[in-house]
């Protein structure tokens, strides 16, 4: 099996990719609304440095993994991870 293959709802991986993408696209939209109210504050600046510091890489490889899925299988996997997720 593949890494990609491996990393699926339910099947016992660490964290499924959708569980990872919906968790950075969360913080990405706080990050957003920090950008919104105190672009300059120090807090945002410290909030941007931990997401990329924490992150960014995980998500982008998880993104990388999910554009190669078929979009039948994407389809498939959201509609489970939202189950899951719910």
């Amino acid at each position: 099996m593949t890494a990609a293959a491996d990393n699926g709802v339910g099947t016992g991986a660490p964290e499924a990719d959708e569980v990872l993408l919906v968790r950075a696209r969360r913080r990405l939209r706080q990050l957003a609304a920090q950008l919104e109210i105190a672009p300059f504050a120090p807090d945002t600046t410290a909030a941007m440095r931990a997401y990329l510091h924490e992150d960014a890489d995980v998500a982008g490889e998880a993104f990388a993994r999910w554009c190669a899925l078929s979009p039948a299988v994407r389809s498939q996997r959201a509609a489970s991870a939202g189950e899951v997720l719910s």
